[in-house]
């Protein structure tokens, strides 16, 4: 579903041919002729049918007219590739699915504890699971985005039980599912979304955290999985796979920001995925590029023509060794470069 986008300057009017000189047409008819006759047609004065007519004229126009930005393209607005919430009566929803890889225990649906203003989730039950459970839920194909890459939002919610670790992993396949590639990982510790507790976990509507996930290009289907067990229960709701603004670097955030700024990537350190924030005062060109400890270029995340906004990209190292690197971005008036570490 295409997000509509607000006007912008350059409004344009066009008029639809045929129907609107047509109606036109008819209503200078319809005042002439009655002019002509004068009371013997219509017992009407000439001044109200002029009136009548002008309004008639105006109301036309209207109905044929609509505004247009003149620099307006879909690709500034982001479309909804995946949506899934979970709230329909089967599960797993049409054209999901899930698997058991150990254990016994799988993804199933929670009529408690949902996410806000929503009916269902899925969640897997750890809490009265006994460890070494590992469960899927993967999503139907879809379509990537052809000129960007896509990002992957979802919200989570789990209370870890005090002494247990639990998982959940992020893999994603750019064939439909014949081969799966680990893209991101989260510990018990950054799911964690209420304090620690034995207690079988029914999560309020404020115990609740969104993540973003920056998808590698021609992603076309992700996969949940869920490692655990004796420990307590984790949720995911909201799943929403979305082409990006501009290009395909997603937007945490519509305002304009007072100055270009680098922030400082999350978490830091990390382990295999950190997240970059950028703020852009303008339309410009930019670039985030990564370097290693020795300043050699291994990857670069961002290279678009940007609008003015706060953005986020994230950058993914399952391939490189423990160490210091450094990302940097670069514009037309503004450069700046800030360090990280990765720790396996």
């Amino acid at each position: 579903m295409a997000v509509q986008a607000p006007f912008r300057g350059g409004y344009r009017i066009r008029l639809m041919s045929f129907p609107f000189y047509y109606l036109l047409a008819n209503s200078l008819f319809v005042t002439y002729f009655c002019i002509a006759n004068g009371k013997d047609f219509i017992p009407m004065k000439k001044s109200k049918i002029i009136i009548f007519t002008l309004l008639l004229i105006t109301s036309n126009i209207s109905s044929q007219i609509f505004l247009e930005d003149e620099n307006f393209s879909d690709k500034d607005y982001p479309l909804e590739i995946l949506s899934e919430g979970f709230n329909t009566p089967a599960f797993p929803p049409h054209g999901w699915s899930s698997q058991i890889i150990a254990g016994t225990y799988n993804w199933a649906q929670a009529s408690s504890g949902a996410y806000c203003n929503t009916y269902r989730s899925a969640f897997i039950p750890f809490n009265v699971a006994p460890s070494g459970q590992v469960a899927r839920l993967i999503s139907p194909i879809f379509i990537p985005t052809s000129t960007g890459r896509d990002s992957l939002i979802f919200s989570e919610a789990y209370c870890q039980k005090p002494g247990v670790t639990e998982s959940l992993e992020i893999f994603i396949s750019t064939n439909s599912g014949s081969t799966w590639q680990l893209f991101s990982s989260f510990n018990s510790t950054s799911l964690m979304t209420a304090p620690a507790t034995s207690t079988y976990f029914t999560p309020t509507c404020n115990q609740w955290q969104n993540k973003s996930i920056y998808l590698p290009l021609n992603t076309n289907r992700i996969c949940f999985q869920a490692a655990g067990g004796n420990g307590n229960n984790l949720y995911i709701d909201e799943v929403l796979v979305k082409s990006s603004l501009l290009s395909g670097v997603p937007q945490y955030s519509t305002e304009v920001p007072a100055d270009f700024k680098l922030h400082n990537n999350f978490p830091n350190p990390f382990n295999p995925t950190t997240s970059i924030r950028f703020d852009i005062t303008e339309r410009t060109n930019v670039k985030i590029v990564i370097y290693n400890a020795a300043g050699k270029e291994i990857n670069v995340l961002v290279d678009s023509e940007l609008g003015a906004g706060k953005y986020e990209t994230s950058f993914t190292a399952l391939d490189l060794s423990s160490g210091i690197y450094f990302y940097r971005i670069i514009t037309d008036n503004f450069t700046d470069t800030k360090k990280m570490i990765l720790v396996k």
